[in-house]
């Protein structure tokens, strides 16, 4: 049995109608946090960053009442979002690391004692082709990496 194919290949309906806006990334962060609340439990926010981690926009579109002028970047093991496509690589290969030094050590990769837990990367030189360009801290609560640096309380 033959079963004809429709043309054109891509089943996803193009919008060319969509306004294009000035967003901000408070905006893309409200807009994938609302995305994030309507998806299935089974469905990952992974699906819509790209391998280059630039969010995929076509989604998000109806939560932002158009198409961004500019792209943004998410890191995929913190969810992050940035303007700059390397914080989100040198967080993910930081995230990777510092999970996998714990699986070994069963320690955190900081310095006892850093009020501020800035990563130590001589812990996990081993998991790191390279030293990231920027200090990262590991969040006292969850492990996750973050570019932020602690507020002192």
């Amino acid at each position: 049995m033959w079963f004809k194919r429709k043309k054109g290949g891509n089943n996803r309906k193009e919008r060319k109608d969509v306004e294009m806006i000035h967003v901000t990334v408070e905006d893309m962060r409200i807009a994938v946090n609302t995305y994030a609340n309507q998806l299935d439990s089974d469905v990952s926010l992974r699906t819509i960053i790209k391998d280059n981690h630039e969010i995929d926009n076509e989604p998000l579109t109806d939560f932002l009442g158009g198409r961004p002028d500019r792209s943004f970047y998410m890191a995929k093991e913190t969810f992050e979002i940035f303007e700059d496509p390397e914080y989100p690589k040198w967080i993910d290969l930081c995230q990777i690391a510092c999970d996998q030094y714990f699986l070994e050590t069963g320690e955190e990769p900081v310095l006892a004692g850093d009020p501020a837990r800035k990563l130590n990367y001589l812990k996990v030189k081993d998991y790191l082709k390279e030293k990231p360009p920027f200090d990262l801290y590991l969040h006292s609560h969850d492990r996750m990496v973050t570019h932020r640096m602690p507020e002192n309380k």
